[in-house]
């Protein structure tokens, strides 16, 4: 069986919202998602990559638009993950066009991102959130939002 999951996160990485924004926007999702299984709050010490599971397509440049293959995308991940730091997101030299980027600056689709907050609503059982929704939560969060759909 598989799972669904809207995971939202903040466009910084390094934000960290606080306990009552955290309220706030997990109230307002409860309310917009009232079967879901669960509302999860996740924070972490590092920064960690969240994927969109198999709704996976492809990650392009986001200066050239040229799609990099998965063999080098994994290295520019690989080399800017470390297991007791987490991700960096450091510059590094793309393989399309040579520009300097972070990972994190990468266009993904479905979209994915690089936090050490998220919200994660499990099989919430709606659609996609409306703008109006992501609004309302970047509000309550004070901060710009990434919405990943995970399929698992």
């Amino acid at each position: 069986m598989s799972d669904h999951h809207i995971v939202i996160i903040p466009a910084e990485p390094h934000y960290l919202p606080s306990a009552q924004q955290v309220a706030q926007a997990k109230a307002a999702l409860w309310q917009w998602m009232p079967e879901a299984e669960s509302i999860d709050e996740q924070v972490s010490e590092h920064v960690m990559f969240h994927d969109c599971g198999s709704n996976f397509e492809y990650v392009r440049c986001h200066l050239c638009a040229q799609e990099l293959t998965l063999p080098e995308w994994h290295l520019l991940m690989d080399q800017d993950y470390d297991a007791q730091r987490g991700f960096a997101l450091l510059p590094q030299t793309l393989p399309c066009c040579g520009s300097v980027a972070s990972v994190h600056q990468l266009d993904y689709s479905f979209p994915q991102g690089f936090a050490r907050f998220s919200l994660t609503a499990i099989n919430p059982r709606t659609g996609a959130m409306s703008p109006q929704q992501t609004e309302s939560l970047q509000r309550h969060l004070g901060q710009p939002l990434r919405v990943i759909y995970r399929h698992v």
